[in-house]
């Protein structure tokens, strides 16, 4: 094991390394920098066309982080944390959190929703995927044409619609530091697999089938028509049948990483869906990460963090 920096702690957990990460954004420090080893890899796999996708190293993050911060046009003052999963690996943990703040230049409060992915060993943050609300955060910031722009520029050449992201993700495997391997037939790895098929059926209705009665599907990354929140399984299928099918054809899954977590219920997925942009005809890969609870066979509740840059773009782009 490398050596550790003098600040760091060798009980470190992931929940701590998360509750360290917190009060330095509140605080707007680098003061979590000690926590991570000098080799740390850290990912943002939803990041647009210009923002680093990957890094490897801790004086380099502590420096794009100073420049991050010093740059950002809001002033953060709340990280309140939607949940904190553990995953069946103990070095593992996925946070589900918000940014929370106001703008400097105009007093408007603004926030985004974020999800994180810790792996600490030895004591050391060793690797970090985070996952965040661009598209929301470019329109808070007014950047958002500015975004769109980049990302068309990109999906020109080919390159949004490969989303290289995926291709450069490297694996962040979980598992049970017992041996135990979850039956993929059973709970919520079960329901997955069903709802999987569904979507690469395209079929609306067996989509919602999946669904508790009083199951909840929401969308904590924001874009125009996308709801916050779908109560009940007949709102789901609602909404799916004026949605699901009318802009892109689901056709394969890539990439998927399940971390089963200590609540048996739940699972934590990481996921791309090669699919067709059908009004261009378009290929897409468009990126998820679900957290999904089921319970007798039936999803009780389905938090999408969906990367939709890619489908706003090839609104832009012509057939």
């Amino acid at each position: 094991m490398p050596d550790l920096h003098p600040d760091a702690k060798p009980d470190l957990t992931p929940r701590h390394a998360f509750e360290r990460f917190r009060r330095s954004v509140l605080s707007g420090t680098t003061d979590d920098s000690g926590d991570q080893a000098e080799d740390v890899v850290v990912e943002w796999p939803f990041n647009p066309p210009g923002r680093p996708r990957r890094l490897q190293g801790r004086s380099r993050l502590e420096a794009l982080t100073r420049a991050g911060r010093a740059a950002l046009p809001m002033r953060i003052e709340e990280v309140p944390v939607v949940a904190i999963h553990d995953s069946l690996d103990p070095e593992v943990a996925i946070v589900e959190y918000e940014l929370a703040g106001t703008l400097t230049a105009t007093g408007e409060r603004v926030s985004g929703a974020a999800l994180v992915l810790l792996r600490v060993r030895g004591g050391q943050v060793v690797h970090v995927r985070e996952y965040q609300d661009v598209v929301a955060m470019a329109q808070a910031f007014g950047r958002f044409d500015e975004l769109l722009a980049a990302a068309k520029e990109h999906d020109e050449r080919g390159d949004l619609r490969a989303d290289p992201g995926e291709r450069e993700r490297l694996p962040f495997l979980s598992g049970d530091a017992t041996g135990h391997v979850p039956d993929p037939h059973a709970g919520p790895r079960g329901v997955f697999a069903r709802f999987q098929q569904a979507v690469l059926a395209n079929s609306r209705d067996a989509m919602a089938d999946l669904f508790a009665p009083d199951g909840v599907q929401e969308f904590p990354f924001r874009a125009p028509g996308i709801p916050a929140r779908l109560e009940g399984r007949e709102a789901v299928r609602s909404w799916l049948s004026r949605n699901a099918g009318q802009l892109i054809r689901f056709e394969a899954y890539r990439d998927v990483t399940i971390h089963d977590t200590t609540d048996p219920e739940v699972i934590v997925v990481e996921h791309a869906i090669d699919c067709t942009h059908l009004p261009t005809g378009r290929p897409l890969r468009m990126s998820y990460v679900y957290v999904l609870r089921a319970r007798d066979g039936q999803i009780v509740s389905l938090r999408d963090y969906v990367n939709l840059l890619p489908v706003l773009t090839a609104r832009l782009v012509s057939p």
